[in-house]
């Protein structure tokens, strides 16, 4: 009986100390997701190496008449419109990775302030913003009702906005 308990004994340590050894030096498991990024040369598909001149596709009269034509309607379309850019204040308080949250909050701080919201998305952050305030005194007003509500690490940022 002692005997084979010195025998499983032995047993049990030979396999803890063979599975606790380290790698071989030198020596290191390459993780196969990988393996093709090491020989890949984006460079190296024959058919992007083509570039096409101006000499194969020239630009006609035809095309040069069209492209006036468009910058002229164009220019008319931001006369008409009025779209020159207008300078806002407005109150960032609120930044999440997910779309449905940053929806969320600007409505309950909408519907509680009485003001509207506005969410732009810059990777990877949705930015809640609030307020058309032409001042930064109103923006600061507001700012202090938004923080009132909770949001502390809110400040105020002036953007650019067309006019209606």
């Amino acid at each position: 009986m002692l005997r084979s308990t010195c025998v499983f004994g032995v047993i049990l340590l030979l396999l803890f100390f063979s599975g606790c050894t380290p790698w071989p030096k030198g020596e290191s498991l390459e993780d196969p997701r990988t393996r093709g990024e090491k020989e890949f040369d984006p460079l190296g598909f024959q058919q992007d190496r083509r570039i096409v001149t101006e000499d194969e596709y020239p630009v006609t009269e035809e095309d040069s008449i069209r492209l006036e034509q468009m910058k002229t309607e164009w220019e008319k379309v931001q006369e008409i419109e009025g779209s020159a850019p207008e300078r806002v204040f407005r109150v960032q308080f609120y930044a999440t990775k997910y779309p449905d949250e940053a929806r969320q909050i600007a409505d309950l701080v909408e519907s509680q302030l009485s003001e509207k919201t506005y969410i732009d998305f810059k990777v990877p952050y949705y930015w809640i913003r609030i307020g058309d305030c032409e001042t930064k005194e109103e923006a600061n007003s507001l700012l202090e009702k938004i923080k009132g509500l909770g949001y502390g690490e809110s400040w105020v940022v002036e953007m650019k906005v067309k006019q209606d």
